[in-house]
């Protein structure tokens, strides 16, 4: 997950080669520092969480469930199936975290992952058309490529 790369100073980029600065990013042009700036933020607060390899498969499969994808034709059966997941995640959490409530009250409610995707996916789908038009410096074109 694309959080465990991330702390509050930067990102790690290119299988972990290098090092992009929070500073770098806000200093981006747009669509840029759009599509990367609200993953920075919810990251630093996500990881805050410590969540461990079974919460965080069963939260990504919330992710996945989100119904509001572009394109997605049938919304209600995802949506559904989503809702499971949302339960058992919080059971999840209850298991794994007997001790720690806001855990279990925190990543259940935040329903900001699904909109950080749909945004991600607008985008990514901006810079696929605009992307010719732009003359971009080559590590922000491999940074790129690497997202899609």
């Amino acid at each position: 997950m694309l959080a465990s790369l991330m702390n509050k100073d930067g990102a790690l980029v290119s299988c972990g080669q290098g090092f992009m600065t929070l500073e770098f990013l806000k200093s981006l042009h747009k669509p840029f520092c759009e599509l990367l700036e609200p993953k920075f933020d919810f990251s630093v607060k996500f990881n805050a969480l410590e969540l461990d390899d079974s919460d965080l498969a069963v939260f990504i499969s919330v992710i996945i469930l989100s119904g509001d994808r572009p394109g997605l034709v049938n919304v209600k059966p995802i949506e559904d199936l989503q809702d499971n997941m949302l339960q058992a995640l919080e059971l999840q959490l209850k298991m794994n975290h007997p001790d720690s409530p806001a855990v279990c009250q925190t990543a259940p409610e935040n329903d900001r992952p699904p909109q950080i995707v749909t945004e991600h996916v607008q985008l990514l789908q901006l810079l696929k058309k605009t992307e010719l038009d732009m003359d971009i410096h080559p590590l922000l074109q491999e940074i790129i490529k690497d997202l899609y």
